[in-house]
């Protein structure tokens, strides 16, 4: 099976993504035994739970050091020892070494909240968001008519994150936040072998709302979407209060999950490579505090 295709800015060429347990998925999504286990069993909360307390489990610590192999993570970034990792979602949620993320503190200066997998989104061009080959409506999303009309010719930038991905997640500017809203759903997989199988999927998940009425890029809806097997958002503050930029807004527990950004139109424009490889369907690869566009209303 052919992997996803991301653009990497470092090195200026297309790589293909490591997926982790991809067969696992595939059989999921696509075998006629794998959609009923999925339909009936694994999007149900409880399973999501269960799983969750097993990889918090003493038992899942001997995850850890295969997961490192296999995607070749860096361990000198990592801020703790392996060996105090009482668990593999401990090691999951891991905090990193100062320095080992340079936030970008010029004002105008949009940045990227999560190390993840980037795709952005000119909403003008339709009234649903493209994802891999999925679309889902702006409404289904955010459950908010108001917020959807607002943002329907805006800006979507999709941030995916991935198992290997530093899992904690940032503020991208200064200012204020209203208290966050959870937006109950059934948990699926964010991997686009499973974005590609079932429609609407993205507005099926459990999802946590946030308006943020930043310095720069005016009032932006930054949501956390939970997928299968983790649905385990955890915020710093839930309630209204102030903020700085690359302050830690919150963190995904174990699995592969998604921050969406939306903007109105004429608040930022997205830096020009990102743009040409959305454009092409081709994620670019991203890191906490790296720029992704430019603020507009200043």
């Amino acid at each position: 099976m052919l992997k996803p295709a991301l653009y990497n800015r470092r090195t200026g060429k297309i790589e293909h993504e490591n997926t982790y347990k991809q067969k696992g998925l595939k059989f999921l999504y696509h075998h006629p035994v794998g959609k009923i286990i999925t339909n009936g069993l694994l999007s149900q909360r409880y399973m999501s739970a269960l799983y969750g307390a097993h990889m918090k489990s003493p038992r899942s610590k001997s995850f850890i050091m295969p997961f490192i192999e296999q995607y070749k993570i860096d361990v000198s970034e990592i801020k703790r020892p392996l060996e105090s990792f009482r668990s593999f979602n401990d090691f999951f949620i891991r905090e990193l070494v100062d320095g080992a993320r340079v936030i970008d503190q010029e004002p105008s200066h949009l940045i990227s909240p999560a190390d993840s997998r980037l795709m952005v989104f000119n909403m003008a061009s339709g009234p649903e968001i493209p994802v891999k080959g999925y679309w889902y409506s702006l409404l289904q999303l955010v459950k908010d008519k108001n917020i959807a009309k607002r943002y329907a010719d805006g800006w979507c930038f999709v941030y995916r994150l991935a198992p290997p991905d530093y899992h904690r997640y940032c503020y991208i500017d200064n200012g204020k936040q209203e208290k966050v809203k959870r937006l109950r759903g059934v948990l699926n997989s964010v991997h686009p072998i499973a974005l590609k199988s079932k429609k609407s999927l993205l507005s099926k998940n459990y999802r946590e709302l946030t308006v943020l009425h930043t310095e720069n890029f005016g009032d932006v809806i930054h949501i956390e979407v939970g997928a299968l097997l983790v649905g385990k958002v955890i915020q710093r503050d839930r309630e209204a209060h102030s903020f700085r930029k690359g302050e830690e807004k919150g963190w995904f527990e174990y699995g592969g999950s998604t921050v969406i950004q939306l903007f109105t139109r004429d608040a930022i424009k997205p830096d020009d490579d990102i743009m040409k490889y959305s454009a092409k369907r081709i994620e670019t690869l991203v890191k906490v505090g790296e720029k992704t566009g430019i603020g507009l209303l200043k």
